[in-house]
């Protein structure tokens, strides 16, 4: 089927959404906001809210009664705020892993240790993320890759310490992956506080397809996340486990997410706010609005919550 819908006016909307049922205290703010946010993104937040389809539908007509613009902008709202908060503690975990990944990789293979093909696993890829690195090289404007290209010659790549600061949190999980020593993994892991290689490997997968989630501005609330977390044994008091297909996961919503984010941040004991900014954000929602994140019952008795 060919699409054929037409672009529609904020009236056009706000009628729309008014003739399905929702409540709408404040009329000019309700405009404003399908101005400033627009209405196909607001709708993400009112699909829960959404009668269910009758036979022959797709998707309703109508709302849940006493749905209001006012509990989808809050929704909206928090949605914002959580991915700020989630952003910092990732940003320090992407830091805390470049920063031991470096110093272990450098110490243990010198200066440019990322250049040594025999170093990593998988040849064609070692070699896509070299070229990867050698633009990032090229169009850097930063003062220390300046510094680097117009004094040395060779080899084209800064040092190790240096070149991954230019690598993506994404760029970096790649190449802590194919590192073939795994002690040197195997030692990073400990260094920020999982206990294995491979709950490294998959934590930092999952951990940077959030971080991309929340850099462009995607929903976290009421999502299941394509990249699952590894199952982290350390963690099972916290952890909320899905039975899916027969296989006993961590289930796939942002509360397992930042389960592991808060076991992270207090191995490295930086920040003891952290904790209260972040749960305050929580409280200040409804129970079903948790539960639509994966939030268990009694998340606020599992050891997490009171580190």
């Amino acid at each position: 089927m060919r699409f054929s819908k037409a672009a529609t006016s904020i009236d056009e909307q706000l009628n729309l959404i008014l003739e399905r049922g929702m409540q709408v205290d404040d009329i000019d703010a309700a405009k404003r906001w399908l101005e400033g946010v627009g209405y196909y993104r607001m709708s993400a937040y009112w699909l829960p809210f959404e009668e269910p389809p009758v036979e022959g539908q797709t998707r309703s007509k109508k709302f849940k009664p006493d749905t209001t613009f006012t509990k989808i902008h809050d929704l909206y709202v928090f949605d914002r705020r959580l991915r700020v908060l989630l952003l910092e503690a990732i940003e320090r975990i992407e830091i805390h892993v470049r920063s031991r990944w470096t110093y272990r990789m450098s110490h243990a293979y010198g200066s440019h240790a990322h250049l040594d093909h025999n170093l990593f696993s998988g040849a064609t890829n070692h070699a896509e993320q070299l070229v990867r690195l050698a633009r990032a090289v090229e169009k850097s404007e930063e003062t220390f890759i300046q510094h680097y290209r117009g004094k040395y010659t060779e080899p084209f790549s800064p040092p190790l310490w240096a070149s991954t600061e230019l690598m993506t949190m994404g760029e970096l999980s790649k190449w802590v992956q194919a590192t073939k020593d795994n002690a040197i993994k195997s030692a990073v892991a400990r260094d920020i506080g999982l206990p294995t290689r491979e709950t490294l490997e998959g934590t930092l997968q999952a951990l940077a397809y959030v971080r991309n989630i929340c850099a462009h501005h995607g929903r976290l609330w009421n999502r299941k996340l394509v990249k699952r977390l590894p199952y982290i044994k350390r963690y099972r008091g916290d952890l909320v486990i899905a039975d899916d297909q027969g296989q006993r996961q961590p289930d796939n919503r942002i509360y397992n997410v930042i389960v592991v984010l808060l076991q992270l941040l207090h191995s490295q004991a930086t920040d003891s706010t952290y904790l209260a900014r972040l749960r305050a954000l929580i409280e200040d929602i409804e129970d079903q609005d948790r539960t639509s994140m994966g939030f268990p019952d009694d998340w606020r008795d599992r050891p997490t919550w009171k580190l």
